[in-house]
């Protein structure tokens, strides 16, 4: 029988998953000496997670796991789910190596980060479980800028392992994401956001995710939009009603939902094949599903369907560009703002989020449900914007972009069908946005030497 390896989260211990790792033995009837149970640093701000990367190579190692193709069985929670794809990703995938993993269960995975990496330090002090580092008020700095949403960690990383030549199908790495809907109680509902379990959004968790290009460089008045990449197949996806992200690592003994989740991570551990693996793909997809389906019609908004849509905006020039904003509107065919722009902006559009360290990311948290809901008729359609600075209109200004009006910059229209194609609940769309950087005359003249 395949060892079974159990890697946790930021701010956790091993000896929290005892519990799982019990149950996993009782139900699998895998022996206690084939359960390993992973612990790490995750408080210190100099470390990195390419530092857990190399030191999970190290362990490794050093626990005697087999390193064949295939030889493994992981489980993940939460920001395990980061380091064990980083470490795939540096240590295999771009050797050109097949990774020891073989079915990888992920519960609720910062796959796209967490909307509580940049909250600050009171916040985890206080609501969260308190401080347990060496060195008082370290919160691990670095792990947390990997985490935060729309960090271009998360977006590299999707290009090294998902996007293109994906590692999770299912003759390589077998993985099943399982996730929470529902958020914290008592004073820890503070921390709690909209289609999340509490810590991680569910569209940040899924790793079924896709990349489109928006063009606004070569013909600036008609941008153009297509697709870029999406993972060759679909990974696994099941989210849990009433779940949250501590309950999901079986945290909370008396859940009602526990057999049902000790149950699929053993359904998911079992994988032997890919044809069986394609079979739980559509069995989670079919439940999730379901349970979305039940939720869309509530008033209650918190467990409706989302998209993590993170924009990444650069210039032809390959100049970041951190200070924009991107607007979604409607018109009618008079050419007036329509009457449910407003309710797009104010309801759909739940949060928008930009990197701290480089605002030329950022996530707009999109109501999918909603926005379906608002956009509900074929011949309606969806269009967006982008004005960015500098801005060339400004007299002083002598690089920059011609963006703030109509006849500087055309916008992407998006009719009924791509809306449903490309809004989609609980993934992640990254949409890399190229403008087109122009320059004053006056910024570079050449003179005869008979004008000086």
């Amino acid at each position: 029988m395949k060892p079974l390896v159990i890697i946790h989260g930021w701010n956790d211990e091993a000896k929290s998953f005892t519990a799982l790792a019990d149950a996993l033995r009782q139900h699998t009837g895998r022996k206690v000496k084939h359960i390993w149970l992973g612990n790490y640093t995750s408080l210190d701000d100099d470390v990195h997670i390419s530092d857990l990367g190399a030191a999970l190579t190290r362990a490794w190692a050093a626990s005697q796991l087999p390193d064949k193709p295939k030889s493994v069985d992981v489980i993940v929670h939460s920001t395990g789910g980061l380091i064990l794809r980083y470490w795939m990703a540096q240590h295999y995938t771009a050797a050109g190596l097949a990774s020891p993993v073989n079915n990888l269960v992920m519960l609720a995975p910062a796959n796209f980060g967490s909307p509580l990496a940049h909250k600050g330090r009171a916040f985890y002090g206080r609501v969260l479980k308190g401080f347990g580092s060496d060195k008082p008020l370290e919160t691990g700095e670095h792990i947390l800028k990997a985490l935060e949403v729309a960090s271009p960690f998360s977006w590299q990383l999707a290009e090294a392992d998902l996007l293109g030549q994906s590692v999770f199908t299912p003759t390589r790495v077998r993985t099943t994401v399982i996730i929470g809907n529902s958020g914290y109680d008592g004073i820890s509902s503070i921390a709690n956001e909209r289609g999340s379990d509490g810590t991680i959004y569910l569209a940040a968790a899924n790793l079924n995710c896709a990349k489109i290009e928006a063009d606004f460089a070569s013909d600036p008045q008609k941008p153009t939009l297509h697709s870029s990449q999406t993972p060759e197949r679909e990974c696994a996806f099941l989210a849990l009603d009433k779940h949250d992200h501590s309950s999901i690592a079986l945290k909370d003994f008396h859940h009602k939902g526990n057999a049902e989740l000790i149950d699929a991570i053993a359904q998911a551990l079992a994988i032997s094949n890919g044809n069986d693996y394609q079979s739980w793909v559509d069995q989670c997809r079919a439940r999730t599903k379901a349970l979305m389906q039940s939720y869309a019609k509530r008033r209650d908004d918190y467990k409706h369907g989302y998209q993590n849509t993170v924009f990444r905006v650069r210039d032809d020039q390959g100049n970041e560009v951190c200070d924009y904003v991107i607007e979604f509107y409607q018109k009618s065919q008079r050419g007036v703002l329509n009457k449910k722009t407003r309710e797009l902006n104010a309801k759909a559009i739940a949060k928008v989020h930009a990197y701290k360290d480089n605002p030329s990311y950022r996530s707009f948290m999109i109501n999918c449900t909603l926005l379906h809901t608002l956009i509900d008729e074929k011949g309606e359609n969806l269009r967006i914007s982008l004005s960015a600075i500098p801005d060339l209109h400004h007299e002083k200004t002598l690089a920059g972009y011609w963006s703030f009006q109509d006849k500087d910059i055309g916008h992407l229209e998006l009719n009924h069908e791509t809306i449903k194609t490309l809004f989609v609940a609980n993934r992640t769309l990254l949409i890399n946005i190229t403008l087109k950087r122009e320059n004053k005359q006056e910024l570079l003249m050449l003179h005869g030497a008979d004008h000086w």
